[in-house]
């Protein structure tokens, strides 16, 4: 006996990994991940390091450390540029530390307009990433002045290099909060880890960017 009916289509294993794949977005390249944790391990190893040396600056293995740390950072971003995607990054800073017309736009409507906000396009960063970069990259540039002031002078680790450290770590904290633990901008993590983010989230928190994005794709059809 032969039973007629309509039965589920058969799906290819490599249509559920082309459609799992339209679901992602490019966000960052192999160079701007590597210069990225690159310079959170170097940090890290800066600041333990300072730690343990407390406030004695003298000489030794762990303010070897603790300088070659800093060192390492700058050679980094040199190795990054000179061998790695040198664009990808050029590009990356230029739209993480330059204002566009959006940030003042958007700046403009919240002094004019308070109580009325609006959904904004954003980039590939938004104003508040491009202010928190802004000051980490001062706070940073003031831990090493204020560092190599106390290295010279003997004064160890207090005094205007300890606020300083205390400052950027402030800054680190709300960087590291907004990345692991906010709900809104959790989902952009994965940009930084594996490279991509989720196209529904682009679409709602970087929409200009997505798009241009797209445009640079050649059409799939």
């Amino acid at each position: 006996m032969v039973i007629h009916g309509t039965f589920p289509p058969q799906v290819d294993d490599r249509e559920l990994v082309i459609s799992g794949s339209h679901d992602r977005i490019e966000r960052f390249g192999v160079t701007e991940r590597l210069l990225h944790w690159w310079i959170v391990a170097m940090f890290a190893s800066a600041l333990l390091s300072g730690i343990a040396l407390g406030d004695e600056a003298e000489s030794g293995p762990v303010l070897n450390l603790h300088i070659g740390s800093v060192i390492l950072i700058g050679i980094g971003i040199v190795v990054a540029l000179v061998f790695g995607n040198t664009m990808a990054v050029l590009r990356s800073a230029k739209d993480l530390l330059i204002f566009d017309r959006t940030d003042v736009f958007f700046v403009l409507n919240v002094i004019g307009h308070p109580s009325r906000q609006s959904h904004v396009r954003w980039g590939k960063f938004n104003i508040g990433q491009k202010v928190l970069a802004w000051s980490l990259v001062a706070s940073l540039s003031a831990v090493v002045i204020t560092g190599i002031n106390s290295w010279s002078s003997g004064e160890g680790a207090s005094g205007p290099h300890a606020a300083a450290v205390l400052l950027t770590l402030a800054l680190l904290t709300a960087h590291v909060f907004m990345a692991v633990i906010n709900p809104s901008t959790r989902p952009a993590l994965p940009g930084m880890i594996f490279g991509h983010v989720r196209r529904s989230w682009a679409t709602e928190h970087h929409a200009a960017w997505l798009e241009k994005q797209d445009r640079k794709r050649p059409s799939t059809r």
